[in-house]
């Protein structure tokens, strides 16, 4: 059986081999490609955008990378759709599985198979979905730093001008939802937004598999750092960091040596003039509430090192506005760690409150701050949700169980 993959990242083998720079994210996808290579019956092509052509063999799998010139709100040009159906025509997939539809080489990549005569052989992933998380993306933001009029708001686009794109990208995301028979989903909240946006596709329920370095390991309260929270991504405001930090002044005034780690974008590095909006909000709640000692940005983390932060934290929070299945919840939570979540999206699929870990509205930071001082009090309660949170996680992300689930899933769509 040919399996064709199309992703939005260069895979980490693939960045070395091609002596690309590396890369941190999406890391499930590589343990999920080599489980998949070592089945008898599966050979798999991967394809993805480019900095520039790349075509070879590495880990089991051949590869293309391709340019795309279109700008990420405009639609795939003709010849880039063409490189797709040569790709095809080569390599003659049974099934085409596209990772997500933030990209808009998702449509190209339908347009491409629709063209082959090949649509009927794709099936979409849900990872996020843009025309959704557009609705959500000025949540709990006050309007002067959503219309934020920084030269850098004014250059790249302030948070109305990003929802734009989301809502732009977003249609494009929607045409190809509605133009596939097959997608794969893994939460309530994936299924009833399938059931609008696509409800021609068989929905196939797959959970997700996690990057390996998180089945290894087992938090403990004897050897985290005392009074510790972990974000493991603020990169844009959807991420909610400007709420967690609402809930950290409150949370200091209980335990004034709490420290929050922040991960992925770094924010003090950022130089005063070369701030948007919503970056000044961001070091004007750490200065307001004298809060800069007590946050630190870890930057961008490997796996590795994601998982010694996850370890080292007494609490994992969550405070998005929106999300799926979040894979940061679900990495913390096989890891043992106590866990703190809003209640957007899937979460409640990943975690039962109370039980397994603390869920609370998003757009309550005294509720979550109440939540962290409990845990922070009760920290033997906390170990215990941990540890039916871990139990739980252990079955969502059985890695060779959901193996077998995608594969019956590509077994089916190839027939």
């Amino acid at each position: 059986m040919k399996v064709m993959w199309m992703g939005n990242i260069i895979l980490p083998a693939i960045a070395e081999k091609e002596s690309l720079p590396p890369v941190y994210i999406v890391g499930w996808l590589v343990g999920l490609s080599r489980r998949l290579t070592q089945l008898p019956d599966v050979a798999l092509t991967y394809v993805f955008d480019a900095p520039k052509a790349l075509t070879g063999e590495v880990d089991g799998y051949r590869y293309y990378g391709l340019v795309n010139p279109t700008r990420p709100t405009q639609r795939c040009g003709e010849a880039y759709t063409r490189q797709l159906e040569e790709i095809l025509r080569k390599e003659q997939p049974d099934v085409i599985h596209l990772w997500g539809t933030e990209n808009q080489h998702t449509l190209a990549m339908v347009d491409a198979a629709e063209h082959m005569g090949m649509r009927e052989r794709i099936v979409i992933s849900i990872q996020g979905l843009l025309s959704i998380y557009a609705e959500h993306y000025r949540a709990y933001l006050p309007e002067h730093v959503c219309h934020g009029r920084t030269l850098k708001d004014l250059v790249k686009g302030n948070i109305v001008r990003q929802e734009a794109i989301y809502r732009r990208v977003g249609q494009y995301e929607q045409e190809a939802l509605r133009r596939v028979q097959h997608v794969i989903g893994r939460t309530d909240w994936d299924a009833a937004c399938m059931a609008e946006l696509a409800p021609q596709a068989a929905y196939h329920f797959n959970n997700e598999t996690l990057r390996d370095e998180f089945y290894t390991g087992e938090w403990s309260l004897d050897n985290c750092e005392p009074h510790s929270l972990f974000c493991s991504q603020a990169h844009v405001p959807l991420k909610g960091l400007h709420l967690l930090l609402q809930a950290l002044a409150i949370v200091r005034k209980r335990y004034p040596d709490v420290k929050l780690y922040v991960g992925r974008k770094d924010y003090g590095r950022i130089p005063p003039l070369a701030r948007n909006a919503y970056e000044r909000y961001i070091h004007r709640l750490l200065r307001e509430n004298d809060l800069y000692d007590h946050v630190v940005f870890t930057g961008s983390l490997n796996a590795q090192q994601m998982k010694e932060r996850y370890l080292k934290s007494q609490v994992f929070v969550l405070p998005s506005s929106i999300e799926n299945s979040p894979n940061s919840l679900g990495e913390a939570m096989l890891l043992g760690v106590p866990c703190i979540a809003s209640d957007v999206g899937g979460v409640r699929c990943l975690m039962t409150h109370s039980v397994e870990g603390l869920i609370y509205p998003a757009d309550d930071p005294h509720l979550l701050a109440h939540d962290i001082c409990e845990m922070f009090a009760h920290p033997e309660k906390a170990a215990q949700m941990a540890r039916a949170g871990r139990e739980h996680a252990g079955k969502t992300h059985d890695a060779q169980k959901n193996l077998e689930i995608l594969h019956q899933i590509y077994t089916e769509i190839a027939r």
